[in-house]
């Protein structure tokens, strides 16, 4: 998967559960994946959720069995997480 852009909607911080949510669209060339990421506030710093975001994302997409396994590689396009 070469993955040329990543775009994250309904960004949520709420100090009540100490949780920042969102929804991580990784458009690739093989398609659009949504991911739902959830990350806890303490964590992160306010100027980094975005980032962690992206990072949060494709954590998950390495864990699903095709790329977990090795039989396929996920690539990002230059810059993409800068």
């Amino acid at each position: 998967m070469f993955i040329t852009q990543i775009d994250i909607t309904a960004l949520n911080t709420n100090d009540h559960d100490s949780l920042t949510r969102a929804h991580v669209a990784i458009t690739s060339d093989s398609g659009r994946v949504l991911v739902d990421c959830h990350l806890p506030l303490a964590q992160i710093e306010p100027t980094e959720h975005r980032h962690a975001l992206m990072h949060e994302a494709i954590r998950q997409l390495r864990r699903m069995p095709e790329y977990r396994s090795g039989k396929r590689e996920i690539l990002l396009a230059d810059g993409l997480l800068a």
